[in-house]
Order: C-alpha cells, then structure tokens, then sequence
C-alpha cells in the first residue's frame, strides 16, 4: 500500500498549500516531426521552469511548511551536489530562515552562485561527510534537515508535481523519470498509479549510478553506490528505506543509460528546442532515443525535465565533440 499522506486527496491539499509558493510548469507537446523520431506521442514537462530551476523546490518549501514556529527559528540544513542545495536556499530566503547548506566540493561555480543568489550559507564537504555534517548541524544546533530524496515532507513535494501533471493532460500510457535518490520517481508515481493505473511509471539511471536499480533487484535499498557519472544530480551515495519502500510499489521498469546517450540528448534538445539541458535533466530523453526507442508507437508519454542548473561553458564542455 502506498503510505495514506501520499494519496490523492491528501496530495491535493498539499499541492494547494504549495501554489503560492511554486510555479505550475508547462507541459507541451512535441512537433510531429519530433514524435515521429521518437515513434511515441510525445509530452514534456517543462519541470526546469521552476524556482530555483528544479522540482527540488517543491518538496524544500513543503518542509518549510510543516515547520514549527520553534523549528524555523532554529534554522534548516541540507546536503547536495547542487539542485537541492540550490532549493533549499531558494526555500530558506523565500520564508527567511537561517541555514547551512553543504555542497559537494565538486560542485561548479553556477550552482554555487545559484545557492549564494538567495543567500544560502554555504559550506562545502565530499559527499560522505556531507550527509554527517548535516546530521551534526542538527544535533548539535537543532536545525531541521530538508532531506534530497526521502521524508514524507519531501516525497509530498514531489508528488504535488505528479497531482500538477493529472491536471494538465486526460490519459497517459507512460511517464518517463529520472531517478537519484528516489524521491522525484516515488512521490510522481503515487499520484500517477492513482491517475492513472494502467500507465507505466518509468526510471531512468545513469549506467554509473545505478542505486536504485540494484536496490530494487536485491530488495533492499543500498548503502554504498558505486558512482561514475557527469550526472551528479543523479548521483546519491546510498538509498533510503521509505522512499524506497515506495518505489517498490510504483516503478513498472528501470532503464540505464551511459554518459555519451545523455551527452547527445543534451544536444538533440539543444537542437530541437533550444533547451540548454543538464545530464541528469535528459535522462528519458537518451532512454527514448535509445533503449526505449519504437516500444512505445501510438501511445501518449510524458517525460519529466526534471531541472537544469548547468552553466553555458560546463554545457559546451559535455556536447562540443559530439
């Protein structure tokens, strides 16, 4: 059973909770030349279009939310290589509440100067001891962690963007995801299997990042995952039991894809559509481009674009060559 906080009824309070605080993205349909590449009806979800340039944004603020008054003068803290750093920062200034955000010391300079846009107060670390600093701020400081991917206030934010989606389109035969830590694919896909029962919810992972797809195939959620990707939005170094516990019940399918498909889809959308995409955002897009490509003739499939915070020169760096 998917947890009762998820369920539709409780999303849609949720999500209108939300609407003063987030943007309803688009969703537009592709150019019949575009679909007859993709051999699908095709939808995209113009997810990057939100504050803080990624859906992060709609489970920060829930977080925010559902603080006491006690808890947001304490502060809040969180860990990321970068959309959810940003996210949080957007969350924390919006409402402001003091904070320490850890980045990956390998973030690039965009997103640091995203995160210092809305005054974050940033502190970097490598990823391990991240997630430790947070939990010591905590402790020690009582501040509130804003989770990546897991925590039902997160999850909650993650599926307002899938109630958003049940109201922008009639039926759906299957939703494209990129997938981290879980979080996005968990809390869209609560709402979608309500939606929607008969559509196929599907995750897409990086082949060097593949947490959740060993998760799912040992039963358990990993601990220690083996990461060797340019998508470092899609790189958590462990997976979580209750957002995982969710996947379990929503995902149909896990596809993985290598850096040279994500590499090229970063260029089809540029391309096609004058998208300036990150990796982890074209994950479906290099899904079905590539192993999912003609499965999927006379149906209706959305992909999420899930974020873009990538700077015009790291962009050029990826696609120069192609």
């Amino acid at each position: 059973m998917i947890p009762k906080e998820l369920d539709f009824q409780n999303i849609k309070e949720i999500y209108e909770n939300l609407t003063p605080f987030i943007k309803k993205t688009p969703i537009v349909r592709a150019s019949k030349y575009i679909e007859k590449i993709f051999n699908t009806n095709l939808f995209l979800k113009l997810e990057f279009f939100q504050h803080s340039g990624t859906f992060k944004a709609r489970g920060a603020v829930n977080n925010i939310l559902n603080l006491s008054d006690t808890q947001k003068n304490l502060g809040i803290t969180a860990v990321s290589a970068g959309n959810h750093a940003i996210a949080t920062s957007f969350a924390a200034n919006k409402f402001a509440i003091k904070n320490k955000v850890f980045m990956y010391k390998s973030a690039n300079s965009f997103r640091i100067n995203s995160v210092k846009s809305y005054n974050g107060n940033l502190i970097f670390s490598n990823p391990k001891e991240a997630f430790l600093n947070v939990e010591k701020v905590s402790k020690e400081n009582g501040y509130t962690i804003i989770h990546p991917f897991d925590g039902i206030n997160t999850i909650q934010g993650t599926a307002s963007l899938g109630y958003e989606i049940s109201n922008q389109i009639n039926e759906l035969d299957n939703i494209i995801i990129s997938v981290g830590g879980g979080g996005l694919i968990s809390g869209v896909g609560s709402i979608i299997r309500h939606k929607y029962p008969h559509c196929k919810i599907i995750g897409v992972e990086p082949i060097g990042a593949k947490g959740l797809t060993e998760s799912l195939e040992k039963g358990h959620p990993i601990s220690d995952v083996i990461i060797n990707t340019i998508a470092d939005s899609l790189s958590p170094p462990f997976h979580l039991p209750f957002s995982f516990s969710i996947c379990q019940k929503v995902v149909d399918k896990m596809i993985l894809v290598s850096d040279m498909e994500m590499k090229k889809a970063m260029k089809f959308m540029f391309d096609n559509f004058k998208f300036v995409l990150e990796p982890a955002c074209v994950a479906g897009v290099a899904a079905l481009l590539g192993p999912l490509k003609n499965l999927f003739q006379n149906e209706k499939t959305l992909i999420i674009l899930c974020g873009s915070n990538i700077d015009m020169k790291s962009w050029v760096n990826l696609t120069e060559h192609l």
